[in-house]
């Protein structure tokens, strides 16, 4: 009878539990309050990160801006074929002159930096700077000369060495700045590393310094820019008397043969321009040719072609001067004023 005893225990509290509603009790359903708020934290978190994806955009857009900004536009180079020559012999002889100033200051400011042996972080900044503005202006010197050489190299007799003499020392002074500007690169790294100035770093940036201010006061001091240019003018003046000085070789018969020699001479010298320069074999041949026509022009032209005549002198001698631009000016109204071609 024991036995049964548990059996009798479990029928009593399953019918209790039956009795007090035991089937599971239904998921309650949130209040209104509840779901509002809910709802707003949601679109709360929504707003956030909406205003943190703009504000990052913002803060992007900033800093490609400032970056666009910092970088230097690339400034194109010069067209140096609407120079005459003493044009762009003048702006040599001002790069030169600024070339030299501020590889002049750069030294000295250097000089100033290392008098106590040591050199603090905003000193190297400030030299980098100043040789930086330097090698700038060196290099804008070298574009002029070897837009020289290019231009008017063919055609330049003995001031050429002395031109070559001032590239030399301007290449001279280039050199001794990239060591400068190493150097300072040497010593930033060993700052940013909290390492000590070794001596020789600081001999090193005075050497470079004073090298560059010795070739600098060099050229300063001999004018050696103004001697070119002055040597310079001389020499086109005594080129243009030699081009005018050319005899006829080949003299017109009529005035059919001088109307030929005259376009003869047209053809010549826009056949030499057509590179945008003038050679010293080029202007010997342009200087006869202009000989030959102005010659025929003066015996067989008549009252409308001899004025001419003094026109084709003017470009010969605007040659033998450099200047290109307005020879090549001057041709086009002389071909015009010739008129029609005549048959040969």
């Amino acid at each position: 009878m024991k036995r049964y005893v548990p059996l009798i225990v479990v029928f009593a509290l399953i019918a209790a539990t039956l009795a007090c509603g035991g089937t599971a009790a239904p998921t309650s359903t949130p209040a209104p309050s509840s779901t509002a708020d809910v709802q707003a934290t949601v679109d709360a978190a929504v707003a956030a990160t909406a205003a943190a994806q703009s504000a990052a955009e913002a803060t992007i857009a900033a800093a490609v801006q400032a970056t666009t900004e910092a970088m230097p536009t690339p400034t194109p180079s010069a067209d140096y074929t609407t120079m005459s020559e003493e044009e762009l012999a003048a702006q040599i002889e001002e790069a030169v002159d600024e070339a030299t100033a501020s590889a002049q200051q750069c030294s000295e400011a250097t000089e100033a930096a290392t008098s106590d042996d040591e050199v603090t972080a905003e000193e190297v900044n400030d030299l980098s700077a100043q040789a930086a503005a330097a090698e700038d202006a060196l290099l804008y010197a070298e574009e002029l000369i070897n837009a020289y050489y290019d231009l008017y190299g063919d055609l330049a007799g003995d001031t050429l060495l002395l031109l070559e003499d001032i590239e030399q020392d301007l290449s001279t002074i280039a050199d001794e700045l990239a060591t400068l500007n190493e150097t300072l690169a040497e010593i930033s790294a060993v700052m940013e590393e909290g390492l000590e100035l070794t001596e020789e770093m600081i001999a090193q940036l005075e050497t470079a310094a004073q090298n560059a201010a010795s070739v600098a006061q060099e050229i300063q001091a001999q004018a050696q820019a103004q001697q070119w240019r002055a040597d310079l003018q001389a020499e086109m003046e005594e080129r243009a008397a030699a081009a005018l000085a050319a005899v006829p070789t080949d003299m017109p018969h009529d005035r059919q043969t001088a109307l030929n020699a005259a376009f003869d001479y047209v053809d010549g010298v826009r056949g030499a321009l057509q590179d945008g320069k003038v050679s010293q074999q080029e202007l010997q041949t342009i200087a006869q040719l202009g000989a030959n026509a102005s010659a025929g022009l003066n015996e067989y032209g008549g009252p409308r072609l001899q004025q001419f005549s003094g026109s084709i002198n003017d470009i010969t001698a605007q040659l033998a001067r450099g200047q290109v631009p307005q020879a090549k000016m001057n041709l086009g109204s002389l071909e015009s004023g010739l008129g029609n071609r005549p048959q040969r």
